[in-house]
């Protein structure tokens, strides 16, 4: 009977040893929650106060875009922010990133900062004692007020164009769908199986120059390009542009358009923006004596007759002489390209022979800006 007193000795030993190991166990599951709790903690906390540095930098360099201090004082703001909101916080290499330029009217900054945040109790488990924290952030700036995007670009009715523009019924929605519209401003292109697709049948308007009447006090068109293109198409034109029967006449602006005008429709690509087109009738446009200058006739248009606005989403420009196997208007025109040959692709979204008329406010000289991501 001897042997039970030491067997009971031995399985108390064991017990021992099972209470040694379910501690150890308990302190490394401790151990483990504690880097949870304070080194996650910690990042949580530094994470935070990196997305208020690149909130406030994104918003400070969408105004500084905005209100024209360029690049320069774009990324002086974006420094300042940066540092104030997180000291030790600095700019992720690649950033800012402006679409399509800060120069813009309109368009969009993307900022992302980065601050290496100190672990530790994460060295316990193989961490090298710090982790990179980062936060990103952007911003957009544009016009303020109820502005209409306006293209100061003329459609002609059922010309240059492979779209129904304008529909037969005008108060029917529209069904998104693809167009393209060909312009050539070289005097003479024996190729082009219509020769009067030229300057004269794709031309540029004077917005300030709307709705002119020959009992006008002023009605003489001076056709010069205003320098107003990227306000109106970035900012929005904040008059009223009627539609006014029979004849709504604007002027012509100067035909002859290159690289400027270019850089601004890239632009518009860039940000994928909506752009409203006057629709001109060119049977009933008129020359500088307010008689007849329909397509064909030796005469040189002075005035358009707007019959509505035609809704467009520009997707890609074709210029001069890039890949004619590809450019969508020498395919289907079978023309010769030149180094005047101008080639736009486009969405068309929408149709109105209503005008268009602002009525929620100016432009009080404010530039809006915003984040969105």
């Amino acid at each position: 009977m001897g042997w039970r007193p030491h067997r009971r000795r031995a399985a108390l030993g064991d017990e021992r040893g099972a209470v040694v190991v379910i501690v150890v166990l308990a302190m490394i599951a401790l151990v483990g929650m504690t880097s949870l709790v304070v080194d996650l903690g910690g990042v949580f906390f530094r994470r935070t106060a990196l997305q208020h540095a690149a909130d406030a930098s994104a918003l400070a360099a969408a105004n500084a875009c905005g209100t024209g201090q360029g690049t320069t004082g774009s990324n002086a703001a974006i420094a300042y922010y940066t540092g104030t909101n997180s000291e030790g916080a600095v700019l992720e290499a690649g950033f800012p990133t402006y679409s399509p330029m800060c120069d813009s009217p309109f368009g969009e900054v993307t900022v992302e900062v980065v601050q290496e945040q100190p672990v530790f109790f994460a060295g316990i488990f193989g961490s090298d004692g710090d982790m990179t924290v980062r936060a990103r952030a952007t911003a957009i700036w544009g016009g303020a007020g109820a502005k209409e995007k306006v293209a100061p670009l003329m459609l002609s009715k059922d010309r240059l164009t492979d779209c129904d523009i304008p529909p037969e019924d005008p108060d029917a929605p529209v069904t998104p769908q693809p167009c393209t519209f060909y312009w050539d401003n070289s005097s003479s292109n024996p190729s082009i199986p219509d020769p009067v697709l030229t300057n004269a049948e794709w031309g540029t308007l004077d917005l300030n120059m709307w709705d002119v009447e020959y009992t006008d006090a002023d009605t003489s068109c001076d056709n010069s390009t205003p320098p107003d293109f990227s306000e109106w198409m970035f900012r929005g034109f904040d008059g009223e542009l009627p539609i006014s029967a029979p004849t709504t006449y604007v002027c012509r602006g100067q035909g002859n358009f290159g690289a400027a005008f270019d850089k601004l429709i890239d632009d518009a690509i860039a940000l994928e923006l909506p752009l409203y087109f006057p629709v001109n009738d060119p049977q009933t446009q008129i020359d500088r004596d307010w008689n007849p200058c329909t397509p064909g006739m030796d005469c040189s248009v002075d005035k358009y007759n707007i019959i509505g606005f035609a809704r467009l989403i520009i997707t890609d420009l074709w210029r001069g002489k890039k890949d004619p196997e590809l450019n969508p208007c020498a395919i289907r025109l079978g023309i010769t390209l030149t180094a005047n040959s101008r080639c736009v692709e486009a969405t068309w979204t929408e149709y109105t022979n209503d005008g268009l008329n602002p009525t929620e406010g100016e432009n009080f000289g404010l530039v809006p800006v915003r984040l969105v991501e």
